[in-house]
Formats: C-alpha cells, sequence, structure tokens
C-alpha cells in the first residue's frame, strides 16, 4: 500500500498498533478539534476542523471494531497471524471494497471527502502518473497524512503556519495554493496553510 494512504495513516499509526494505542490517537486528535479548541475560529478553520472529524470518525469507525478492523486489513493487503503481520491479497470486489466504511446506513465518509476516495478505499487504483496532476483537496487531514497524500501523489510541498501560539500538537490543513483541482505539473510544489490550536493564555491574577 505504498501508492496510496490508509485510515491508519489518518490516525497516524501502524497497521500493528493495539487497541488502545488505535484509541488514543483517534481521542487526542479528536481533542484538537473539539468545539472548545476552534470556538471563535475563522470560517474556513471551522470548515476545515468539520471535515477533519469526518475523517476521524471515520477511521475510528474502521479500527475501532474488531471485526471490521480484521476485514479492513484483509483488504488493504494486510492480515493478522498470530501476534505479526503478514501480506495478504484483496478478497473484496472493488465496490464492496470502496464501501466497506459503510455500516448500517451510514452515510459514506469516502463520499464526503471527496477526492481523497482514491487514496483511502482499498481496491481502488490511485491516481495514474503523469506530467500533470491535479491538486488533491486535503483540506481537514492532519499535516502527516496530508503530507503522504502529496509526497506519494508527485508534489512538493511548502508549509505556512497559521497560528503564533501553537500547541505541541499535529496542525490541521485549513487551506492550500494552488487550489484543489488546479491541473499543474508534476513536483510543483503546494503550499499548505496549517492551523494548531492556540496555547491557552495564562489567566490573570
Amino acid at each position: 500500500m505504498a501508492d496510496r494512504i490508509t485510515w491508519y495513516d489518518i490516525l497516524g499509526i501502524s497497521p500493528g498498533a493495539a487497541s488502545d494505542t488505535v484509541l488514543r490517537a483517534y481521542s487526542d486528535k479528536a481533542r484538537a478539534l473539539e468545539r472548545t479548541q476552534i470556538a471563535g475560529v475563522p470560517s474556513d478553520v471551522s470548515q476545515a476542523a468539520t471535515r477533519g472529524r469526518l475523517a476521524l470518525d471515520a477511521a475510528w469507525l474502521i479500527l475501532g471494531n474488531p471485526a471490521e478492523r480484521g476485514q479492513y486489513d484483509e483488504q488493504i493487503g494486510v492480515a493478522r497471524k498470530g501476534t505479526g503481520l503478514v501480506r495478504s491479497g484483496p478478497t473484496l470486489s472493488r465496490r464492496r471494497a470502496a464501501l466497506a466504511v459503510v455500516a448500517r446506513g451510514r452515510p459514506d465518509p469516502l463520499e464526503a471527502l471527496g477526492a481523497l476516495a482514491d487514496w483511502l478505499a482499498p481496491g481502488r487504483k490511485p491516481p495514474r502518473r503523469s506530467r500533470f496532476l491535479t491538486v488533491p483537496d486535503v483540506r481537514g487531514l492532519f499535516f502527516g497524512p496530508c503530507q503522504d497524500v502529496l509526497a506519494k501523489a508527485g508534489f512538493r510541498i511548502s508549509t505556512v503556519l497559521l497560528t503564533e501560539q501553537p500547541m505541541p500538537v499535529e496542525g490541521l490543513v485549513v487551506d492550500l495554493s494552488p487550489a484543489p483541482g488546479k491541473t499543474v505539473r508534476r513536483f510543483s510544489t503546494v503550499t499548505v496553510q496549517v492551523w494548531h490550536p492556540p496555547r491557552p493564555r495564562p489567566r490573570r491574577r
């Protein structure tokens, strides 16, 4: 799966992570997007946070459920034997794999995440490599998976930090330039605007 990202990448963990590690990764990232953290932020940050929560919840929907996680591991070519991980071929059809994140009538998070579906859905081919690339819409991703998507697609990355005194947590991608959907040459530089929750101001005595 070196040519795409997975729900593990969204949470910043490895496929072999223990269940409590999955929960901790999800909780830590979700905490950074709580309403108290984004109260009063500009609308673009609020929209990115909404997308970010959707991505995190979709990852937790799969990885927080042992049965669905096991099925997903098979879909992405990783299966568990004992305490280790081994490679395995995909076992589900492309249609079923693309809809694997849907459970019991819930909306499809991949559809809501738009262009990221090609990077996240097992069974789908990653974007074809050519001299020209379409800038993917990575708004709402944390910086780590955003970096994975852009680098694997063939972009160079420049970063602009939006928060003067950020908390020591992974930043959220708010916007990028060139704009999502624009066609540019391979190895063009994409400038990513990254927001962090600000450090709490010390209380005055």
